[in-house]
C-alpha cells in the first residue's frame, strides 16, 4: 500500500486505543499518518513506551489522549505539560495487562524487516510486548523498513494477524550513549571488581551501565540476558568476555528484548545465531529469572536515601524516568545464587550542588525497596548494604557520597534515627 494513500479511517474508530513499538522499532509514517489524520478519526488514546523522536508534540494533544508507563526520551516534556498520564507498573506486568484488556490496544502499529533468509519478516530492533498486542488487537498495521534488521526471534512473526502493509523511507533514529567521563569511569573501575567471571549481566539505558560494561572487556564468560541490549555487547563480544557459556537459561545465546543502538548494531543483530529477541514474559519474568545464577542487575537511579530506597523517576514535579524493569531484576538478583542487585549513580547532581545520596527522597515514589539493594556505587566507592542495620547503612551510604555533603547526611541520619 502506498503510505500516502493511506486512511486510516477505514482501521481506527473513535475512542480507539492506539499503540505501536518503541525507541529504534517507532513506524514512522504510520506515526505520521495518525498525527495527520487525528481529526478525522475523533478522539483516541495512544499507549506509547521509549521515543527517540520527536514526532509527537503538544498539538497533537488536542485529539489524542497520551498514556505510557514512564516518561522516557521524548516523552519528558509532554508529561511535565500535563499532556501524558503515566501508569504505574512493572515492565513485567504489561504483558498481563495487555492480556486482560487494561492495556489492549484496538490498532497496532508494527515495523517490520525486509523478507529474512526464511522469508519471514522480523519484528528486529523490538520484540517485549508486540507479540501480545498482536494477538490481541483488532487491527495490526506493518510497516517495512530496509533499515530493520533481520532478528531472530522467540517465535516467528504471526503474518496471518497483519491486516495491511506499508513501505517506508524514514530513515530510523540512532542512539549513541555519551562517552563516559571520569566520574562514570570511576564508577565502572569499582564496581567491575564485584562483578564475577560467569555472571549474567542486565543493564539499564544510560552512561553510567555502559561505563560499566566498558569496563568488563577482561572478564570471562559472561552472559546477557537484559530487557535492553545497546552496542556495549558488540565489544564485550569480540573481546571474548561475552560468551554467554555459563547461562542455564538459553545457554550459548544472548537475550534481550528491545535493542538501541545505530548501523553497527544492526549489523551484529541481523541473522545472529547467537543472539535472540525475545518477550517480556521472558525477560521480566519471575519464572524465568528465578533460573539465573550469577544474575547481576546494574541499574541507575535519581537518589538513593540512606535506608537504601531507590527513586528513578521523579524529582521535585518533574517526572523524568520510569518504574520499568528495574524492580524485576533487582529483586530476582538478591535471591540468584552469587547475584548482585546494584544501584549505580553520581554522587551528586551535574553541578555538584545537590547530593544524590539524601536523607530522604525528594519525589513521592519508592523504585526499587531497600531490601532489593545490594550495592549502591557512586564515584567514591562501593556501599554494601547485604546483612547491614540501618545505622550501617546510612554509615556506608553516607561514605560514598561526595565529601562536601556527608557532614549534613551524618547530622540527618543521627537526628532522625530511621526505624527499621
Amino acid at each position: 500500500m502506498d503510505p500516502q494513500r493511506l486512511d486510516l479511517a477505514k482501521f481506527i474508530r473513535a475512542g480507539d486505543l492506539v499503540s505501536w513499538g518503541q525507541a529504534m522499532s517507532e513506524p514512522r509514517s504510520l506515526i505520521a499518518k495518525y498525527l495527520e489524520q487525528r481529526h478525522d478519526l475523533g478522539p483516541t488514546r495512544a499507549f506509547v513506551g521509549l521515543t527517540l523522536t520527536e514526532d509527537l508534540q503538544p498539538q497533537h494533544c488536542d485529539a489524542i489522549s497520551l498514556l505510557s508507563y514512564g516518561a522516557l526520551g521524548g516523552l519528558a516534556p509532554l508529561h511535565n505539560a500535563g499532556l501524558l498520564q503515566i501508569i504505574p507498573c512493572r515492565y513485567s506486568a504489561l504483558p498481563g495487562l495487555i492480556r486482560r484488556g487494561s492495556l489492549r490496544p484496538d490498532v497496532l502499529f508494527i515495523q517490520i524487516s525486509p523478507p529474512g533468509p526464511d522469508g519471514s519478516h522480523s519484528l528486529g530492533w523490538c520484540n517485549d510486548v508486540l507479540p501480545t498486542m498482536i494477538d490481541h488487537a483488532r487491527v495490526v498495521l506493518a510497516e517495512i523498513n530496509p533499515e530493520v534488521p533481520w532478528v531472530r526471534m522467540d517465535r516467528p512473526l504471526d503474518e496471518s494477524k497483519v491486516t495491511a502493509t506499508i513501505r517506508s523511507s524514514h530513515t530510523l533514529p540512532t542512539f549513541a550513549t555519551p562517552t563516559p567521563g571520569t566520574v562514570e569511569t570511576r564508577i565502572a573501575q569499582h564496581l567491575a571488581e564485584y562483578i564475577p567471571d560467569g555472571a549474567t549481566l542486565q543493564y539499564g539505558i544510560g552512561t553510567i551501565p555502559s561505563a560499566i560494561l566498558r569496563a568488563l572487556n577482561n572478564h570471562r564468560d559472561l552472559g546477557i540476558h537484559s530487557g535492553l541490549i545497546t552496542d556495549e555487547v558488540i565489544d564485550l563480544t569480540h573481546s571474548g568476555a561475552l560468551t554467554n557459556g555459563r547461562k542455564a537459561h538459553r545457554p550459548g545465546i544472548g537475550v534481550g528484548a528491545v535493542a538501541i543502538g545505530g548501523p553497527k548494531l544492526s549489523r551484529f543483530l541481523q541473522d545472529n545465531p547467537e543472539f535472540c529477541m525475545v518477550q517480556t514474559d521472558e525477560t521480566h519474568g519471575a519464572t524465568v529469572l528465578a533460573q539465573l545464577d550469577n544474575l547481576v542487575a546494574i541499574n541507575s537511579a535519581l537518589q538513593v536515601d540512606l535506608l537504601g530506597q531507590v527513586n528513578a523517576e521523579q524529582v521535585g514535579s518533574r517526572y523524568l524516568g520510569a518504574i520499568g524493569g528495574q524492580p524485576d531484576f533487582m529483586h530476582a538478583a538478591t535471591y540468584s545464587e552469587n547475584g548482585l542487585s546494584v544501584i549505580a549513580l553520581p554522587s551528586t547532581t551535574s553541578n555538584g550542588d545537590r547530593t544524590r545520596i539524601t536523607a530522604t527522597l525528594t519525589g513521592p515514589q519508592v523504585t526499587t525497596a531497600r531490601s532489593d539493594v545490594d550495592l549502591v556505587v557512586t564515584e567514591h566507592g562501593v556501599a554494601d548494604l547485604r546483612g547491614k542495620t540501618v545505622s550501617q547503612r546510612a554509615k556506608e551510604l553516607t561514605a560514598i557520597a561526595a565529601p562536601q555533603h556527608r557532614e549534613p547526611l551524618e547530622r540527618s541520619a543521627h537526628q532522625t534515627r530511621p526505624s527499621p
